[in-house]
């Protein structure tokens, strides 16, 4: 186990390690400032060469929201890029405070601009933008993260805006209608979604469920009404249940396979 002195020693070499090479792409980029040609150019290089830690960490609180890494950071690259040429030094500046939110930026425009398989209205897509900027300012404001009303507030819309845009999330990284449910791989996802015109097989379903849903635990009943019919998020439920997102997702993961199999059985 490791001891409360070693992690504080390890966070402190860290942070140490971040400063160092925060200063020397200052130090770079003022000397690159006072050069010209060839000479400034070089030292450009050697100011974004010696940035590129920066830049993939910033591009690593994108990670798993449907763009493959490999471009994150490639995208990162262009912004830290930008950053460096577009930098004034002055007796007041940091590089890092401008460096930052000019990578994030490049980042949020890829998203919006070329990371959509399915494309929403734009009106979605920028609200999504906002939400994913205020999740992380509430958070650390009220301590939890926020709920939908939270966030509607926040923005100054309404909570069905909230709820339309976050039902869009998917549209980055869409699902096969043909991959295969884990537990279930004779089945694929074209498989469990109804036919609209079948209303027969709908009530079907239904009825067979509704014992199915009976039998369930207290909590796993809760958990399907708040995912289901109060679009709450996984974390959102999980500081209700008192568990962590990870264990809802597994959690929501196993109470689907047991209805599939109801279904299939």
């Amino acid at each position: 186990m490791i001891s409360e002195g070693s992690l504080s020693r390890v966070v402190n070499e860290a942070g140490n390690s971040r400063d160092r090479q925060a200063a020397e792409v200052e130090r770079l980029l003022r000397l690159a400032a006072c050069e010209q040609d060839r000479r400034r150019a070089a030292l450009l290089e050697e100011a974004i060469l010696a940035g590129v830690p920066t830049a993939r960490a910033v591009a690593s609180r994108y990670h798993r929201r449907g763009v493959d890494s490999d471009d994150l950071f490639q995208v990162a690259y262009v912004g830290l890029v930008k950053a460096a040429n577009g930098y004034r030094p002055g007796p007041d500046t940091d590089f890092r405070s401008y460096g930052i939110p000019t990578i994030q930026g490049e980042i949020r425009r890829h998203f919006r601009d070329r990371a959509w398989m399915v494309r929403p209205p734009r009106r979605i897509q920028d609200l999504q933008a906002a939400i994913n900027t205020a999740e992380g300012e509430l958070a650390a404001t009220l301590h939890r993260w926020p709920t939908f009303q939270d966030l509607a507030d926040h923005l100054g819309v309404t909570l069905e805006q909230i709820i339309e845009a976050q039902r869009a999330q998917g549209c980055f990284q869409p699902a096969s209608l043909d991959a295969r449910l884990s537990g279930a791989p004779s089945l694929s996802l074209a498989t469990l979604i109804p036919d609209p015109n079948d209303t027969y097989q709908l009530v079907d379903h239904v009825e067979a469920l509704r014992p199915v849903v009976a039998d369930l635990p207290a909590r796993d009943r809760l958990i399907l009404r708040r995912r289901f019919v109060d679009h709450r998020t996984q974390a959102e439920i999980g500081a209700e249940i008192g568990v962590s997102q990870m264990q809802v997702s597994r959690l929501l993961r196993n109470i689907m396979l047991v209805m599939r199999a109801a279904l299939t059985g």
